[in-house]
């Protein structure tokens, strides 16, 4: 059996998600280069397994557990992170 990625360490290591009505947006960023290869691989396997989208570059949304795992992979790679708790329970659809 393999090594488990960076990736499914963390997963493992959260709890279950409680909210369905919150999502969150992660904004993070390298300010001392660029992160490596393995940041995106562990990235994407975050996405894959827990949900949640790209709205651009360097910013996510998606549900509690993925945005937890993200901000935790971005911080062990140096990024500097920002959550934000968006409620959806509260938005008015027009």
């Amino acid at each position: 059996m393999g090594r488990k990625s960076i990736a499914q360490k963390i997963i493992d290591s959260l709890e279950e998600d409680e909210e369905n009505d919150i999502r969150w947006v992660i904004c993070y960023d390298f300010r001392l280069g660029t992160p490596l290869r393995r940041f995106y691989r562990n990235r994407d396997e975050i996405m894959r397994r827990l949900g949640g989208l790209m709205v651009q570059y360097s910013v996510f949304f998606g549900p509690q557990r993925a945005s937890m795992a993200l901000t935790e992979l971005a911080r062990r790679y140096g990024a500097h992170v920002s959550r934000f708790r968006v409620d959806l329970s509260e938005l008015d659809y027009v």
